[in-house]
C-alpha cells in the first residue's frame, strides 16, 4: 500500500512538472512572437526626436519643463510633460516622473537632494552624465509590463525607492505660489540639462509597449498588429518611428484598465487596432489616432471639458505626417 502511495506521488509530481514545462513553454513562445524590427535611430535622430517632443509638449519654452495645466490635478515636468502625483493621489493616469528619476539617477545624473530618496546614497558631484547611447539597443526584455506603470530602470532592474518619492505641492495654487523658489528653479534647471537623457527614457518605452501589446493581444491578432508596427516604423524613417515613440508617450500604450471612458481606451493599442492596412501606413495611423482621440473626447466625462484640447492633440498628429517630407525622412514606405 505504501508503495502504491508513493507512486501516486510520483505520478502528480509527473503531472506538476508537465505542465510547468507547457506554461513555460507558452511563456517562451508568446515572448518569441512579440519580437519586433524597428530600425535604429542615430545618435542626431535620438536628438531630433527630443527636440520635436519638446516642442509638441512645451513649445520649447523653458518655464513649461515645470506646469500645472487647468483642469489636471497633477503637476506636468519636464520635455514630455511627466505625470508626478502627490502622496495617496490615486487617479486614472499613470505616473511617470518617478520612472524618469530612477532613469536618469541610473545614467549617472546628480539629482537635487530633495528628489532623491532618503535610503539610497547620493550620486557624487564629479560623477559623470552618462553615455548618448541608443536605448532601443540597451532596453531589457519587458513584455508582460507596461512600460507607464512600471518601476523599471533602463537595464530591467525595479527601481522602488524612487516611487517613495512624492510631488511636494497640495494644488496648483500651491504649485505656482512656489513657481520661483529655489526647489522649483533646481527642477527646471535639472530638467533643462538632461533632454538628451529624457529624450533616451521616451525612445526606451517603445519597444516594451509593442512587446506588451502584441503579448495582451489574441494570438490571432498578434501577426498583424506586428506586420502594422514594422510596416509602419520603417515608413518614411524616422518618421514612421518618430509617430510610434511620440504616440506611446503621448496617450500611452492603452493596455491600462484605469485609462478607459466608457470602456474604451485611447493609447496605442487602440490606434493600431483601428488602422486600415488598405492606405499607407503613416497615413493610415494618423487618421485612426484622430479617430481614436475624438472618441475619447466623447466617451469623457463633461466635467473635464476634453473638447478644448482636440485641435491641438489632431495639430501634433499632423506633425506625424509633416515629419515624412523632411530632408531628414527617407523617401520609401511600403
Amino acid at each position: 500500500m505504501p508503495e502504491i502511495k508513493r507512486s501516486r506521488i510520483k505520478s502528480s509530481d509527473n503531472i506538476v512538472l508537465a505542465a510547468c514545462l507547457v506554461l513555460l513553454s507558452q511563456i517562451a513562445f508568446a515572448q518569441a512572437s512579440a519580437q519586433i524590427f524597428l530600425p535604429k535611430l542615430t545618435s542626431s535622430q535620438a536628438l531630433w526626436l527630443g527636440e520635436r517632443i519638446f516642442a509638441n509638449e512645451c513649445a520649447s519654452k523653458r518655464a513649461c519643463l515645470t506646469s500645472w495645466n487647468e483642469g489636471e490635478d497633477f503637476p506636468s515636468l519636464g520635455i514630455g510633460h511627466f505625470i508626478w502625483y502627490k502622496q495617496n493621489q490615486d487617479e486614472i493616469f499613470t505616473e511617470t516622473f518617478p520612472d524618469l528619476l530612477a532613469h536618469l539617477h541610473e545614467t549617472g545624473v546628480t539629482l537635487p537632494s530633495w528628489l532623491q530618496p532618503s535610503h539610497l546614497p547620493a550620486n557624487s558631484a564629479e560623477q559623470p552624465v552618462g553615455p548618448a547611447t541608443n536605448a532601443l539597443d540597451t532596453i531589457s526584455d519587458r513584455h508582460n509590463q507596461d512600460i507607464r506603470a512600471g518601476k523599471f530602470s533602463q537595464n530591467g532592474n525595479r527601481q522602488p525607492a524612487y516611487s517613495e518619492i512624492d510631488s511636494p505641492w497640495e494644488s496648483r495654487a500651491d504649485f505656482y505660489a512656489n513657481i520661483n523658489s529655489t526647489r522649483m528653479e533646481e527642477l527646471r534647471t535639472l530638467l533643462a540639462t538632461t533632454q538628451r537623457e529624457q529624450a533616451q527614457f521616451i525612445i526606451a518605452r517603445l519597444e516594451s509597449s509593442i512587446g506588451a501589446i502584441i503579448i495582451k493581444s489574441p494570438e490571432a491578432e498578434r501577426e498583424r498588429i506586428k506586420y502594422r508596427v514594422e510596416r509602419l516604423a520603417h515608413c518614411h524613417s524616422p518618421a514612421g518611428l518618430y509617430a510610434l515613440i511620440d504616440y506611446v508617450h503621448f496617450k500611452g500604450t492603452g493596455l491600462a484598465e484605469g485609462e478607459r471612458y466608457a470602456g474604451q481606451g485611447w493609447g496605442l493599442q487602440q490606434v493600431l487596432n483601428a488602422m486600415d492596412d488598405s492606405h499607407a501606413p503613416l497615413e493610415s495611423f494618423a487618421a485612426a489616432a484622430k479617430q481614436t482621440l475624438a472618441r475619447r473626447v466623447a466617451n469623457a466625462p463633461s466635467e473635464r471639458r476634453e473638447q478644448r484640447w482636440l485641435k491641438g492633440w489632431h495639430n501634433r498628429i499632423d506633425t506625424y505626417l509633416a515629419t515624412a517630407v523632411l530632408p531628414m525622412a527617407e523617401s520609401t514606405c511600403e
